[in-house]
C-alpha cells in the first residue's frame, strides 16, 4: 500500500523535531555534567531543585506557542490564510510581554520560590538554587520567539532552521561553560547565564531566517488582535498543563528523595533523570509531530487521516521506545561518570536509570495520544490525562517509602504511566459510548464529523491521460452529487488546466513527484484540493502579479482565475496546496 502525503510528511519531519528536541536536552545534561565536574554535588543538587521551576519557565513561553501552532495547523487544513496571519501576529506581539512580566515576577520573588521547593534559607543548597534560578529566567522573551517561529516553519516543511537553532544553543552553551568555569569562574549562576546567551544568540538567527523570505505566514501589526489572546492560550493548556505537571512530578519525586533518603539521592535522581530525559525526547518529538499533522487533518475534516495519524505514531512509539530501553539497559552507565566521580551516585544513578526508562513506552503512547487531543481541540480530556499521570506518580512516590523504602520511588514513573494508559480507555468509552479499544472511537469524533466516502472522489494523478480520464469521472460526480452542468463543466476544466499545469511545469525537476487532486461535496458548494510536492508554485500570487500581461504563459491558470471561483494557496507540509471552491447558485 502507497504510503499518503501524511505519512510521508511525518517520515521526513520526525528525525529533524527529534534530533531537536534531543540537542536541546543535551544542553542541560552538558550544564549538568560540567556542573558536577566542576563545582560539585551540591551544585548539581542545586539544578535539580531549579528544575520544577524550569519547567515552568518553558510552559510559560510554550504556552502561547502551543495555542498559536494548534490554531495555526487547522487554520492551515482549512486553507485559511487571513486567520492564520491573525493568530500568528496576535501572538508574536503578546508573548514576549508576556514573556517579559513572568521574568521579572521570578526575580523579585527569586527567594520565595526557593523558599516554596522547600529549602532553608540559611543552608548552602538554598543559595546556589538561587543563584542558578536568577541566571536561566532571563532567558524567557527569547524562548517565547524560539518556540513560536519554528513551528509554523515546520507546518511550511522547513526542518532546517529549528535545527540550525538549536544546534547554535548547543555549541554555543559548551563554549560559554568553558568560559564560565575556566575565566569568568562564576559559579552556579554563571552556568545558567551561559545557557541564556546562547538563546539569545540563537533566537537572532530564527529571526533573520523567518522575516528573510517570503513565507506563507506573515506577521504585521494590523493583524493583531487583543480580543484572540484568551483563545490563544486556551487552546495552548495542554502544553503549559504538560510543562507544569513534569514540575510537579518532579517537585514530588526531589521533596520524597530529601524525606525518605539524602541529598545523595537527589544528585542521583537528578543525574539519571538528566540522561533520560534525552531519551524522552523521542517521546516528546512524536508528541510535537502527532499535534501539527493532527491539526491539519482536522481542519481538513479528514476523518480517515486522523486514523492514520493514530495509527503510524503508536506505531513508531512502540519500535523506537523498546530500543531505547534496551540500549538504556545495556549502555546507561556510561554517560553517568561525566556528571560525577562518586562512585556511589553513579550507582545509584545507574540503577535508576534503568527502573526509569521502563516507562519509554507507556509514556511515548500517552504523550503522542495527549497531542493527538490538542490537535482536534480537546484540551480538557488532554488535560485530565496529564493530572492523572502526575498525581499517580507523587502519590506513589510518597506512599510507598513508608512500605518499600526509599528504592521505590524510582518506579513512581513507571507505575504513572502503566495506570494512565489503562484509564485512556475508559475514558474513551465514557466520552465517545463506543468500544474504547477501536481506532474509530480513539479518534474521538462524531458519525457525522468529516466529508462521508460518498461524497468525495480522490485521485493520486499518474501521467497526462490518467487526468483526463479522472476529469471526465469528476464531471460525472458533480452531476450525482446534485451540481449543475455549469458546475460540472467548470470543475472538471480546472481540474484539467490546473492538473496539467502541475505536471509539466511543477514537476519539470527531474526528480520523482506526486499529485493528488480531490474533489468534494460540501454544504455550500464543491471544493476541488490539488496536492503536489513539486516545485513550490503559487499561482494565486502569480495571477495577482501577471493578470494585467498579455496571457503568453500559464494560459491555464488565467482562464481558471477569469471564471472567478474562490481560489487559495498554502504551502503546508513542504507542499503545495491549492483549494478552489465553486458555491451553487
Amino acid at each position: 500500500m502507497k504510503k499518503s502525503f501524511i505519512t510521508d510528511y511525518i517520515n521526513r519531519m520526525l528525525p529533524s523535531i527529534i534530533l531537536s528536541q534531543v540537542v536541546m536536552t543535551i544542553c542541560t545534561v552538558v550544564d549538568a555534567a560540567l556542573t558536577g565536574k566542576f563545582l560539585g554535588a551540591a551544585a548539581v543538587a542545586a539544578e535539580g531543585m531549579v528544575t520544577p521551576v524550569v519547567m515552568v519557565v518553558i510552559a510559560v513561553a510554550g504556552i502561547m506557542s502551543a495555542g498559536n501552532s494548534t490554531t495555526c495547523s487547522n487554520a492551515f487544513g482549512r486553507g485559511d490564510i487571513d486567520e492564520i496571519n491573525r493568530v500568528f501576529s496576535t501572538t508574536l506581539s503578546t508573548s514576549l510581554g508576556f514573556s517579559i512580566f513572568c521574568t521579572l515576577l521570578l526575580l523579585l520573588f527569586a527567594s520565595p520560590v526557593c523558599q516554596g521547593l522547600g529549602l532553608v534559607p540559611s543552608t548552602e543548597l538554598f543559595q546556589l538554587t538561587r543563584e542558578y534560578l536568577i541566571g536561566y529566567v532571563p532567558l524567557m522573551p527569547i524562548l517565547a520567539v524560539i518556540m513560536i517561529l519554528p513551528a509554523l516553519l515546520q507546518i511550511e516543511g522547513d526542518n532546517k532552521t529549528g535545527a540550525l537553532a538549536v544546534i547554535l544553543v548547543f555549541v554555543l552553551d559548551i563554549v560559554f561553560d568553558l568560559l564560565n568555569l575556566f575565566v569568568f569562574q562564576g559559579g552556579v549562576f554563571g552556568m545558567a547565564l551561559a545557557t541564556t546567551l546562547s538563546y539569545y544568540v540563537a533566537g537572532v538567527l530564527v529571526l533573520a531566517r523567518f522575516f528573510g523570505r517570503k513565507r506563507t505566514v506573515r506577521f504585521s501589526f494590523k493583524y493583531v488582535e487583543l480580543q484572540r489572546v484568551g483563545q490563544i492560550l486556551s487552546y495552548g493548556t495542554p502544553t503549559f498543563i504538560n510543562a507544569l505537571c513534569m514540575g510537579l512530578t518532579t517537585a514530588a519525586l526531589n521533596g520524597a528523595f530529601l524525606e525518605y533518603g539524602s541529598e545523595i539521592h537527589v544528585a542521583a535522581f537528578t543525574i539519571a533523570t538528566r540522561v533520560g530525559d534525552i531519551l524522552l525526547c523521542f517521546c516528546y518529538g512524536m508528541g510535537e509531530m502527532t499535534a501539527t499533522v493532527t491539526g491539519i487533518a482536522n481542519g481538513e475534516e479528514e476523518r480517515g487521516e486522523l486514523r492514520e495519524i493514530l495509527g503510524v505514531m503508536c506505531q513508531k512509539a512502540v519500535t523506537m521506545n523498546l530500543a531505547l530501553i534496551v540500549l538504556t539497559w545495556l549502555f546507561g552507565e556510561l554517560p553517568l561518570i561525566l556528571f560525577t566521580s562518586d562512585t556511589e551516585i553513579i550507582a545509584l544513578s545507574a540503577w535508576g536509570l534503568r527502573i526509569f526508562a521502563l516507562q519509554f513506552v507507556f509514556r511515548s503512547l500517552i504523550i503522542c495520544y495527549v497531542n493527538y487531543l490538542r490537535g482536534i481541540k480537546k484540551f480538557g480530556t488532554s488535560n485530565v490525562l496529564l493530572v492523572v499521570m502526575t498525581l499517580t506518580a507523587a502519590a506513589f512516590a510518597w506512599s510507598m517509602p513508608l512500605l518499600f523504602g526509599v528504592s521505590s520511588i524510582w518506579y513512581s514513573y513507571l507505575f504513572s504511566v502503566a495506570f494512565t494508559l489503562l484509564f485512556i480507555p475508559a475514558l474513551v468509552g465514557f466520552l465517545a459510548k463506543k468500544n474504547p479499544l477501536a481506532w474509530d472511537s480513539l479518534i474521538l469524533k462524531p458519525d457525522s464529523y468529516g466529508i462521508s466516502r460518498e461524497n468525495f472522489l480522490e485521485w493520486e494523478i499518474q501521467d497526462i491521460s490518467h487526468l483526463c480520464k479522472s476529469c471526465s469521472d469528476a464531471a460525472g460526480f458533480v452531476k450525482s452529487r446534485g451540481g449543475s452542468k455549469r458546475q460540472a463543466f467548470l470543475l472538471s476544466l480546472f481540474m484539467e488546466e490546473l492538473g496539467k499545469n502541475i505536471l509539466s511545469w511543477g514537476f519539470d525537476d527531474g526528480k520523482k513527484h506526486r499529485l493528488t487532486i480531490k474533489i468534494m461535496r460540501s454544504g455550500e458548494g464543491f471544493i476541488l484540493r490539488f496536492r503536489d510536492d513539486g516545485i513550490h508554485f503559487d499561482p494565486v500570487e502569480y495571477y495577482r502579479i501577471h493578470k494585467g500581461e498579455i496571457p503568453a504563459e500559464n494560459f491555464g491558470i488565467r482562464m481558471v482565475f477569469a471564471m472567478k471561483p474562490e481560489v487559495s494557496y498554502l504551502n503546508t507540509m513542504n507542499l503545495n496546496n491549492l483549494i478552489i471552491k465553486l458555491a451553487d447558485h
